[in-house]
């Protein structure tokens, strides 16, 4: 579990994002990143249970996060603060552009699933080329019941082309998915899920359940021919 002493540090520094707020929260902030990495060991724990590849990835959990810094090289917001922590486990970490599993911490916006969200050109033409190759085995996984009532949101991603042109494919089912830039799932959860005795009982649950997707998705990406 979370403590409710860290989704509240979360918004005051929403409310707050300045580098002299941030400083006189110094001690505020270390309880708080303690707490995430306590709760990312503990999660990462129950993962290696469940996942043979997240386990011999030797994943260090204080890597799993996102830094609370901003790239503000780029942004038109000069706020220099993220007010959330993305937590990620993926087997071929750092490198990315691959499918792992994902927690998004944020007080009234907390997200739990996996995938990929978005990935490199060449990868995406792989993912599609398996799809279309296997689409009953992708469609087994994503319309299964658990899969349906985990996950009501169905598979999301970045963008998704309007039109996909393939004179070899014609099922409507496949193009569907071919049109698709991203493959992940992604649901929001209550702030009390996180801060409950069951926390880390009820994440495993959903990264459960998007495994099988998980594994397709690497193995497409993976293949070579």
């Amino acid at each position: 579990m979370i403590k409710q002493t860290s989704l509240n540090f979360l918004k005051e520094l929403k409310n707050n994002n300045s580098r002299e707020w941030f400083e006189q929260n110094k001690i505020i902030y270390q309880a708080y990143k303690d707490d995430i990495i306590s709760f990312t060991e503990n999660l990462l724990l129950e993962l290696e249970k469940i996942d043979l590849s997240i386990a011999n990835a030797n994943l260090i959990p204080k890597k799993c996060l996102t830094r609370v810094n901003r790239d503000l090289r780029f942004s038109k917001d000069k706020t220099p603060y993220k007010n959330y922590v993305l937590v990620v486990f993926n087997k071929n970490a750092p490198q990315g552009n691959t499918a792992g599993y994902f927690i998004h911490i944020e007080p009234g916006n907390c997200m739990v699933g996996g995938g990929i969200w978005q990935t490199t050109p060449e990868f995406l033409k792989k993912i599609r080329k398996e799809i279309s190759y296997s689409f009953e085995k992708i469609n087994e996984i994503i319309s299964s019941k658990q899969f349906q009532d985990i996950f009501p949101s169905g598979i999301q991603g970045q963008s998704k082309l309007k039109k996909f042109t393939n004179l070899s494919e014609e099922r409507e089912p496949v193009i569907e998915l071919l049109k698709m830039k991203g493959f992940c799932t992604k649901e929001l959860i209550s702030d009390n899920v996180l801060t409950s005795a069951d926390a880390v009982k009820t994440i495993i649950n959903y990264f459960k359940t998007t495994k099988p997707l998980i594994e397709y998705l690497n193995k497409a990406i993976e293949f070579e021919e």
